[in-house]
């Protein structure tokens, strides 16, 4: 806890906070208030979580003081300077650019205790039944571990990761082509030891070659393989140090060896960065059309418009239904979203929470280290939901057929509602059924239920968005399965 008294000389200038949770209060004669931002819409495409300093104060006069929120002059650390990206306002938008002020009457600690509850304190509260899963965490694991000389390193990426809620998070390492091989072994036996039966580390590889843009393989166990086929080697060989290992040189090889061990692909950060114009270049390759395919990255800040009323509203929600009606009338499963951060290390005292959507899976307790098959189960069935935290949806369902069919979904929140929504589509169009939720009032829950036209509609999801602009949402399923 950091405490100024003003009793000094005024300020020339702000003087900048590196405060905990975004918040900072100001206390006196038997009040308190508290200023903080929205959590999540505040932060632009940071790759880094590092505290900045967003809030300020300033003593005016013997008289007179004032304290508020603010937003960094640059990025703290120098080869990120280059993504200190700011907003993009496109003309003629409307910008939100929000600060919340919270009164009491009493002292500093009830304010601080009232505004936190606002983000669990910028915790991902457990849900019964639920794991709490943050993925394509950039903190190379392998090589990390292999510079510090043992595997039984403790890392400081997931000690931060556990204190935010996190129970499964997912590394995403881009191993070297020379210690392509050696730096896997280290990412599968660090992330066993990082994992116990309240916290487990889910390994993942980034890609960039053969399947288009970006793209990143969830392991259900250890898998080893290379980047390179030669001429006459047969896609699987035994090798003595790593035994069954896959030799890939082409979309086929990659496919089959992720159909066989039991593997995932998504896309991070889709339509930006290098996946501009992906999934869109491969929707009628093979790779897409496979449902080991399961969907895109959800993340906000790539691209931040504060015109936009969802996190991620004009990029990758809007892609989510498209992806979707381009499969419509196939028999593979729904396109999926899974909450992304695209982050790099992690130490005490960094944003993590503000910065990072999250899954929350049901799949009960977690499985043994090393066994990510549930994880990955889940995952393939679209078994969860993605939020910012403050939304949850603990239970949904469908009821009903064609025109008389209706969605039946528990939420709670914390800043009050903005809208629910049921969004569906027939295969080339997609509609929007919006519901006000203003009337409802802060720290709520709730069971929506909302009638909707099925008719012929292929595919259905239910969403949920609050005043701050935080959300969550479920993932889509066919209708034809629900009638």
């Amino acid at each position: 806890m950091q405490s100024y008294s003003l009793r000094g000389p005024a300020n020339d200038d702000a003087v900048t906070l590196r405060a905990a949770n975004r918040l900072v209060v100001a206390e006196t004669n038997g009040a308190a208030i508290a200023a903080f931002p929205p959590p999540h819409t505040f932060f632009w495409a940071r790759e880094i979580e590092i505290n900045v300093g967003y809030n300020w104060y300033r003593k005016d006069g013997d008289a007179s003081f004032s304290v508020g929120i603010r937003q960094g002059e640059q990025e703290a650390v120098e080869r990120y300077l280059a993504n200190w990206s700011l907003y993009s306002a496109p003309p003629g938008t409307e910008q939100h650019m929000a600060a919340y002020f919270y009164p009491t009457l009493g002292d500093s600690a009830a304010a601080f205790e009232a505004a936190l509850a606002f983000t669990n304190g910028d915790v991902f509260r457990p849900l019964a039944g639920y794991q709490v899963m943050g993925s394509h965490y950039h903190t190379d694991l392998g090589r990390t571990l292999m510079a510090t000389g043992s595997v039984d390193s403790r890392l400081s990426d997931f000690e931060v990761l556990r204190v935010a809620g996190i129970n499964i998070a997912g590394p995403v390492d881009r191993p070297r082509d020379a210690t392509q091989l050696e730096e896997q072994r280290w990412l599968f036996e660090g992330a066993e030891r990082h994992s116990d039966e309240t916290f487990m580390v889910l390994p993942e590889m980034e890609n960039s070659n053969l399947l288009g843009g970006h793209w990143d393989l969830l392991f259900s166990h250890p898998v080893y393989y290379v980047d390179e086929r030669q001429p006459g080697t047969p896609l699987v060989t035994e090798s003595p140090e790593h035994g069954r290992m896959y030799h890939i040189g082409s979309v086929a090889d990659m496919m089959a060896m992720i159909e066989a061990e039991d593997m995932l692909i998504y896309m991070p950060h889709p339509r930006t960065k290098g996946s501009t114009g992906y999934p869109d270049a491969i929707r009628g390759e093979a790779q897409f059309l496979d449902d080991r395919y399961r969907g895109v990255g959800w993340r906000w800040g790539m691209g931040s418009d504060l015109s936009e009323v969802r996190l991620s509203g004009k990029r990758v929600i809007p892609l989510l239904d498209d992806m979707n009606n381009w499969i419509a009338g196939t028999s593979l499963r729904p396109k999926y979203l899974l909450a992304i951060t695209e982050t790099y290390a992690k130490a005490p005292g960094d944003d993590v929470y503000g910065n990072g959507p999250v899954s929350y899976l049901r799949i009960g307790d977690l499985p043994e280290p090393g066994d990510y098959a549930p994880i990955v189960d889940a995952l393939a069935g679209g078994d969860y939901f993605v939020t910012s935290g403050e939304v949850l949806i603990p239970s949904h369902h469908y009821e009903g057929t064609g025109a008389g069919m209706q969605v039946v979904a528990d939420v709670e929140w914390t800043f009050p509602l903005e809208f629910v929504e049921v969004v569906f589509g027939d295969g080339e169009r997609t509609t929007t059924h919006s519901v006000s939720a203003t009337d409802l009032p802060a720290f709520g829950s709730e069971t929506f239920t909302i009638p909707f036209d099925a008719t012929g509609q292929a595919w259905v999801r239910f969403a949920v968005w609050d005043s701050a602009g935080n959300g969550a949402m479920t993932m889509p399923v066919r209708l034809s399965e629900e009638r």
